[in-house]
């Protein structure tokens, strides 16, 4: 409770202080498209195909690239609210632990997520199935052992996530044939034997790098470093139809910009993801980045917040 009331004055004072509430700025959605399901058969039925083996190094370490640090700009004087020493943190000890996955490429992109009964893992182009015991039940695989959309599809950069409210898990990859993501949800609750839809959303354009993905109550939200020089006008953020793609239906994808941010080349904001016994209302989706003052344009540090409101009836793209 005390780290909630926290957070909630924080953002208060935030908006409230007029050194840092910022000029409120709207858009509308600015592409929108549709996907269709193509169901596959369950894993267990599958004729799986092993991961690469080959050992690849992807933009080596880049040592001197990146000058500026997020947070840790102007001023150069020490900071008031830094802690002066390191606190501890009681912690438990895991009641399990076991290796996952190997690989033989640099940087692995690690991914996973835990549900009642399976903890699905990724890495690269690849994955495998636990149950909460550590047994594989699922051996290492290529990505486009899932099949459907994903059938001879191995870019990679796996995001996987488990939709408590739906008891349900989502594998995503990246595809530049076109530029896409592809979309596994499970059908069931089971990612072994329950089988899958798969979905293509093509993202209009340039690849949608470093996908971060939440669940809300109206939608599966997907941010990206995309467009950077134009994030504020082009579609950097996109919502999956949810409710659709939980039946395997045809679904929709709409995308939006952030109007009014700045960014420093890379960048990366995020969606709140809901947890918890109920979803949120609809609407209003926060998305939040940090605005450097190291950044061109940007005089203070501060916290950019975006509300996302989404009606799939009637989208309404920007003329």
């Amino acid at each position: 409770m005390t780290r909630s009331l926290f957070v909630f004055f924080f953002i208060f004072w935030c908006f409230s202080n007029p050194a840092i509430a910022q000029k409120r700025e709207t858009s509308g959605p600015v592409y929108i498209d549709s996907a269709r399901a193509v169901p596959v058969e369950a894993l267990s039925k599958r004729k799986l195909i092993p991961p690469s083996t080959e050992f690849k190094i992807v933009n080596p370490r880049n040592r001197g690239i990146n000058k500026v640090v997020p947070g840790k700009g102007l001023p150069k004087t020490m900071d008031a609210t830094r802690q002066a020493e390191p606190g501890k943190v009681p912690v438990k000890s895991p009641i399990l632990s076991f290796d996952a996955a190997v690989s033989r490429s640099t940087p692995t992109d690690p991914t996973g997520a835990a549900g009642p009964f399976h903890y699905v893992n990724g890495w690269n182009s690849a994955f495998s199935i636990f149950d909460k015991s550590g047994n594989q039940l699922v051996p290492p695989a290529s990505l486009a052992s899932i099949g459907g959309e994903f059938t001879n599809e191995t870019l990679g950069d796996p995001i996987i996530l488990y939709d408590e409210f739906a008891d349900r898990f989502l594998i995503t990859q990246f595809s530049d044939t076109p530029e896409s993501f592809l979309v596994a949800v499970s059908r069931g609750p089971n990612p072994v034997n329950d089988g899958w839809y798969t979905y293509r959303f093509n993202t209009n354009g340039a690849l949608p790098d470093y996908p971060k993905i939440s669940v809300w109550s109206d939608g599966y939200y997907v941010t990206t470093n995309k467009n950077s020089r134009t994030a504020s006008t082009s579609q950097v953020v996109y919502v999956f139809e949810r409710d659709r793609m939980l039946v395997g239906e045809t679904a929709q994808v709409v995308g939006f910009p952030l109007p009014g941010i700045n960014t420093n080349g890379f960048y990366s904001p995020a969606g709140f993801h809901a947890m918890g016994d109920d979803l949120p209302p609809r609407g209003n989706s926060p998305i939040i980045y940090m605005q450097d003052d190291s950044w061109a344009g940007i005089s203070e540090d501060h916290l950019k917040i975006w509300n996302i409101n989404m009606n799939w009836s009637n989208p309404r793209p920007l003329q």
